[in-house]
């Protein structure tokens, strides 16, 4: 659909004139300005392809006769981000995978080889600082699924973590692409889906790893050198 069919389109289910603009971003695919002179609309270039129903949501949203985001338009978005691939916006060369312990490449390798028969294309970089100190909670590792970047606390680049637990990190962080998040029929947002946990399970140190975070990881990082 074109941008001025859509917006026709959207100004026709909501009875408002709009100042709309579609974007790429990748982190706010829907915002709304109720101003006094105008409504402005910013939408991800998702929408221009979005069904019946999600554009009669987004109209009910724009003039709001719904006061929140519908599941509707939730799941929309949340399955319409799992097909958008900004990889190629990645800069190579900012990537760090060699640590003063462990070869992040290396270790993905190996783990794409044994369990993925080497299919999945991803990339994999060490992000923060090796001595991170008050803090209460820490994230071992994230996926950023446009990007299709996994990136592993530098943490756990240390000889007191055995290889077994920061291949468990990477495994679980590659299983976030096999098995994306996904938004429930209550448009509740869903991380770990039942088959994400089962996959999870074929990891052969997949139970000594979960001792071994549940033993250390409170006093762990205080520790670390």
């Amino acid at each position: 659909m074109t941008l001025t069919v859509f917006q026709q389109e959207v100004e026709n289910l909501s009875g408002i004139k709009l100042k709309l603009k579609i974007n790429d971003n990748r982190s706010t695919m829907l915002s709304v300005r109720w101003e006094t002179d105008c409504t402005r609309v910013s939408l991800h270039r998702m929408f221009l392809e979005a069904p019946q129903n999600v554009l009669d949501s987004l109209a009910c949203y724009i003039r709001q006769e719904h006061k929140m985001i519908s599941s509707e338009i939730k799941i929309f978005m949340e399955n319409s981000l799992k097909k958008l691939d900004y990889s190629h916006t990645l800069d190579r060369s900012k990537l760090s995978c060699q640590g003063k312990v462990y070869n992040l490449q290396h270790l993905y390798d190996e783990l794409n080889d044994q369990y993925f028969e080497g299919k999945v294309k991803l990339f994999i970089t060490w992000f923060g600082k090796h001595a991170q100190l008050n803090k209460r909670s820490v994230t071992f590792g994230l996926y950023h699924h446009p990007l299709k970047l996994i990136k592993i606390n530098r943490l756990l680049d240390n000889t007191n973590i055995p290889k077994y637990v920061i291949n468990y990190v990477i495994f679980h962080e590659i299983l976030h692409h096999i098995c994306p998040s996904y938004m429930d029929e209550k448009g509740l947002h869903r991380i770990h889906s039942k088959e994400f946990k089962a996959k999870e399970e074929s990891y052969e140190h997949f139970d000594i790893a979960h001792q071994w975070i549940k033993k250390h990881r409170v006093h762990l990082f205080a520790h670390l050198d």
